[in-house]
């Protein structure tokens, strides 16, 4: 008989993000709607020209797929040996990022950036459990930490 395994009542649940549905649609509906009132304004074309549209749909798009690639939610699991080499690691990796502890709930642990940095790059989230170190950010973070990390 197998039994699944429980979360234990220490672990506290990580932050996953608005994930990538609402990320591309957030950036596409924002470009978009920039581009379209551009559009209006420099071609001097009405809202229902179809240029506006196609112009809109055009860099709503490509605005949508960037947006997505670099600031979706990006969850890295690490498996860790030697816990306390591997912190130690980490913690200048992070540093030489700009990033600095804020904050530790439970067995979170919230990395910042300083005030006007971090409104575009994020929080890093991390979680050290028994085997390994989860890792939640940003997309470009998270590919950050892996070449620096890894």
């Amino acid at each position: 008989m197998t039994e699944t395994p429980e979360t234990s009542p220490e672990m506290t649940d990580l932050p996953t993000g608005p994930g990538v549905t609402f990320t591309f649609i957030y950036y596409f509906s924002g470009a978009a709607l920039i581009t379209t009132l551009l559009a209006v304004k420099t071609l001097g074309v009405g809202f229902g020209a179809g240029i506006t549209g196609q112009l809109a749909l055009l860099v709503g798009s490509v605005a949508g797929l960037l947006g997505t690639f670099y600031n979706r939610t990006k969850i890295l699991e690490i498996p860790v040996s030697k816990p306390k080499v591997f912190a130690r690691q980490l913690e200048e990796t992070l540093s030489e990022m700009g990033y600095t502890l804020t904050e530790t709930v439970d067995t979170v642990s919230v990395y910042q950036r300083s005030r006007f940095r971090r409104l575009f790059s994020g929080d890093i989230f991390v979680q050290n459990q028994d085997k390994g170190v989860v890792l939640v950010s940003r997309a470009v973070n998270i590919r950050t930490l892996e070449k620096r990390l890894g």
